[in-house]
Order: structure tokens, then C-alpha cells, then sequence
């Protein structure tokens, strides 16, 4: 538990002029703090008395009820005083039991001062050693104040603001998100177990709490108490500017990325140049992902996710959301020698193939097209390609939502070839009888054949991909065989089938809009 700060009911009894008073009851009460000081002059209580007050009285009130005095004990706690300091000499025969019972029960201290001193030696004394303390807190504040603003306009970093904190509360202290995860700690390498309890207060922006400081201590004084308010005011703008500065470089980096999508391209030179500024490492590769569907991915999602990765990759990937989809733009090492290919990251391929499955996500049904590893300089074309591959799945029967232009590359080239009348009459010729069959019978023989061309005449394969019994794969590889005559051993019969299958797909098959 915290410390409570301020003069406390036993500092005040070490005056000078209360050394003759004594504590009747509540003694575990005597931490008590005290802001004010008051003197009743009615019975009743309720309503004014306000927290930290010490009340003074001679009970010249309920002189005739004594035992109104219990009740006065009782509201004085519920409303957050600090003591009741009581002259019962003169109007009292003595507090009754029953209110010294529930002083102790309730540890609100009640005080005897003897009936000679006058009020006003009293509370000179109290609201003097109140206000001095006051006035040290204040100076402390400002001392605090300044050293951590100081900080802040030099631009000494967040890093350095958590190491003059940690100084003066000479403890260790820690910022973390609201997740739960560092942003600075004082130790650098500080850590703290789930069986840790630190002392904790949140850091708001906005009257939006996006922090907390931990602090390893099991109480503070009032001193330190001070350190922490200016703190939490000094890494909130340290925060603030550091999400300023992030803001403004994903916008500059949004519109040199713009810059290199939109031929003619700036120079390598240019783009070496103006990349280093931005924290775009020019000798990485970048690979170009599109995410599109119905809608583009959540942004905090997708966000949260990337930031992730990008933290074990250690590099610094790049996110535009634009209508209903997400260009990513994805660094990767350039690695050439050979002992460290060992120890790359999966592709990054695989890693959003692991992300398009979460629902959070809200990416589900979406298509992913990849471009190729380029430089810098050469991203439009990873961008082209991405769309590219895109064009190609949304045509030809695909197993998974990511596509990588690698992979369809030649169904890209062969569709840009097939566009001459002839290679429509080939179709006709050899695959229009089969073509036929499925749209008068809603039947699937098409894709099962092109399945079964692809993975090399496999049967368990092609029923895999299909979520189909082999039994059914086989069964419908006679149908075509029947329909078409063809001899499938034939491996110059299987490669014009093939093409036809990719023309069908590419072309007669494809959408009014592609």
C-alpha cells in the first residue's frame, strides 16, 4: 500500500504546544492525514466535514447527549477526516466508552488537549507546518518539473526521461503499452516476473490512456509522489511526439512510395538517397503483397500484425490502405552468403498465409497476390507482379488465397499468347466436347482434368486438392477419356490439353472485367 502524503496526525503532536496531549483511542489511526483544520460548533456534522479536516471542540454542543459523540466519530471517518481533538474536561465528564470503542474499531483518532490552550495556539502552529510542507512539495514539483522538460525540449529521448525518473525515485521503473508490452525501462534490460507487484499509474494522451508506468517500489513518500505526476506529464508528450514523428514518417514514406508506383520512377540514386532518410533500407530486397476483397483488412489488426513481425525480422516494412485493399511492401535481408541462408525468416508468403485465416484479421476470402524480391528501385515491377498474379488467380482454379507471381507467371505469359483466333479453334477441337458436357451436366470434369495435369497424372494428389475420394478421381478421369478420346499417356497429348485448359481458364472462363 501507498504511503498517504502530507502532515500526518502524528507529526502535529510533536508541536511544541501538543506535547501535553494524548491520544484516547484510534492510535492505528495516526497516519491520518491532515489538510485543515476546523472547529465544530453543532451537533451535526453531516454534509460539511470534508476529507482530511481535524475538527476541534469543547462538545459544548452535546454537552446533554454525550453519546451523540459516536455518531460524530462515524460520520468524520465516512467522510474522510483526519482526527477529532476534544477538550472533555470542560463540558464533559469523559468520552464514553462506546465512542472510544469505535474510534479504536474505525482507527479515527481521538485526541485530549488540555482545556487551558487556546484554540488559536493551536491551529497557528498546524496550518504553518500544513503550509510549509505545502510549499516544499510545491518547490519539488518544480525542481522535477523543470529537470524533465528540460529533457524533453533537448530532445534527450524518452530512454533518457525513464533514466532521470528511475534516479529520482531511486527505483527501477518500466513504460509499458496497454498491451502490456515495454516501450522503455530504466534498467534497459529490466524484468519483471508475473509474481512482481510494482506500484502503477496510467500515462494518458487524448484522455486516452496509452500507457503505464510501473515503478518497483512497495510505497512511495510524498516526495516521490510529486516525481510521478510530473513523470506521467513528461512521457505522455514523449509519447505523443514519438507517435507525432511516426505519423509523419508513414506519411512521407506513403508519398515516396506513391512516387516509385507511378512511372517514370525517380533514379536509383534518387531512391537510395531519399529511402536511407526515411529508414527504407536500400539493401534490402522488397517484396510487394496485395491484400483484396470485399473490403480492405482491418487496420489495427493488420497493423498490430506487421509490427510484430517486423520486430523479430528486425526491419522495417511499410502498409497503404487504398479502397478495398492493402499494399504491403514487405523488406527482406539480401543474403549472399551462404551460412546465413540458414538462418532466415520463413517467406513472408507464409506468414500471410497465416494471417488471411484470422478472423480478426477481416481478411477472409480475400485474395493475396505477391510480386517478386526487388530493390528499392525496381518496386513497381514487385507491384505489377502482385497485381498480375492477382489477374491470374481470380481466373484459374487455385488450392490457397496467396499467390505469388513466381508461380503463375507462365499462365501470365501463355494468356498474353493465346489471343489469336486459332488457338480458339485448337480449344474447340480438343476440349469443346468436355466444355459442353459440364454446362449441360453442372459437372467438374474441366477442373479435375486440369488437377490431374498439374500434378503430374497423381490421383491421391488431385483428390486432395479437390476434397474428393481418389475412387471419384478416377472415376472421372474415365469420363473424360470416354468424352474425349484422348490418350493420356500421350505426354505431347497432355501438354496441348494443358494449354487448352489454361486458354479455358484465362480466357473463355474469365471474367467480363478481366
Amino acid at each position: 500500500m501507498e504511503k498517504n502524503t502530507g502532515t500526518t496526525v502524528k507529526e502535529v503532536l510533536n508541536l511544541p504546544i501538543l506535547r501535553q496531549a494524548k491520544v484516547l483511542s484510534g492510535y492505528k489511526g495516526l497516519d491520518r492525514v491532515i489538510q485543515f483544520i476546523d472547529i465544530m460548533e453543532v451537533p451535526e456534522l453531516k454534509g460539511w466535514v470534508k476529507e482530511g479536516v481535524l475538527i476541534l471542540t469543547t462538545a459544548y454542543a452535546i454537552r446533554n447527549e454525550p453519546l451523540q459523540l459516536t455518531e460524530l466519530v462515524r460520520i468524520l471517518h465516512a467522510s474522510g477526516g483526519a482526527a477529532l481533538a476534544i477538550k472533555p474536561t470542560r463540558f464533559l465528564q469523559g468520552i464514553p466508552q462506546q465512542t472510544l470503542d469505535v474510534s479504536n474499531e474505525i482507527e479515527l483518532p481521538i485526541i485530549e488537549i488540555p482545556a487551558e490552550i487556546p484554540y488559536t495556539d493551536i491551529t497557528r502552529p498546524i496550518m504553518e507546518l500544513i503550509l510549509d510542507r505545502q510549499a516544499a512539495l510545491l518547490r519539488r514539483s518544480e525542481e522535477v518539473y523543470r529537470t524533465l522538460t528540460a529533457m524533453v525540449l533537448e530532445n534527450s529521448g524518452i530512454q533518457a526521461v525513464s533514466d532521470s525518473v528511475s534516479g529520482l525515485l531511486r527505483a527501477p521503473v518500466k513504460v509499458v503499452d496497454t498491451e502490456g508490452k515495454t516501450i522503455v525501462s530504466s534498467p534497459a534490460d529490466l524484468y519483471w516476473g508475473e509474481a512482481d507487484s510494482p506500484l502503477q499509474w496510467g500515462i494518458t494522451v487524448d484522455r486516452r490512456q496509452v500507457a503505464k508506468l510501473l515503478v518497483a517500489k512497495d510505497r512511495l513518500d510524498e516526495m516521490e509522489k510529486v516525481c510521478i505526476e510530473q513523470a506521467r506529464i513528461v512521457l505522455a508528450l514523449e509519447i505523443m511526439r514519438g507517435k507525432i514523428v511516426a505519423d509523419t514518417e508513414h506519411r512521407l514514406r506513403g508519398n515516396f512510395i506513391d512516387e516509385l508506383l507511378t512511372p517514370p520512377v525517380p533514379s536509383r540514386h534518387e531512391v537510395e538517397q531519399r529511402g536511407r532518410k526515411l529508414g527504407m533500407h536500400v539493401e534490402h530486397l522488397w517484396e510487394v503483397a496485395v491484400i483484396e476483397g470485399d473490403q480492405a483488412p482491418a487496420e489495427e489488426a493488420l497493423l498490430k500484425r506487421l509490427g510484430e513481425e517486423a520486430r523479430l525480422r528486425r526491419v522495417s516494412p511499410h502498409v497503404e490502405f487504398r479502397s478495398n485493399r492493402a499494399v504491403l511492401f514487405l523488406p527482406s535481408l539480401d543474403v549472399k552468403r551462404a551460412e546465413d541462408l540458414r538462418n532466415l525468416p520463413k517467406p513472408w508468403a507464409d506468414t500471410l498465409h497465416e494471417w488471411i485465416g484470422d478472423k480478426a484479421l477481416g481478411a477472409t476470402g480475400s485474395l493475396v497476390g505477391v510480386g517478386g524480391k526487388k530493390y528499392l528501385w525496381e518496386i513497381y515491377d514487385s507491384y505489377t507482379e502482385a497485381r498480375k498474379a492477382m489477374a491470374v488467380a481470380r481466373r484459374m482454379p487455385r488450392e490457397t488465397p496467396i499467390i505469388r507471381y513466381e508461380e503463375v507467371e507462365i499462365y501470365h505469359l501463355l494468356g498474353e499468347a493465346m489471343q489469336k483466333t486459332d488457338f480458339s479453334q485448337l480449344f474447340e477441337r480438343k476440349l469443346g466436347a468436355l466444355r459442353r458436357y459440364d454446362e449441360e451436366h453442372n459437372g467438374d470434369l474441366m477442373r479435375t482434368f486440369l488437377c490431374y495435369l498439374e500434378t503430374r497424372g497423381s490421383l491421391i494428389e488431385t483428390a486432395s486438392r479437390l476434397y474428393i475420394h481418389r475412387n471419384s478421381v478416377k472415376y472421372r478421369m474415365e469420363r473424360i477419356k470416354d468424352i474425349t478420346g484422348f490418350d493420356l499417356s500421350d505426354a505431347r497429348e497432355q501438354l496441348v490439353c494443358h494449354l487448352c485448359l489454361i486458354y479455358f481458364y484465362l480466357h473463355d472462363n474469365a471474367p467480363a472485367d478481366l
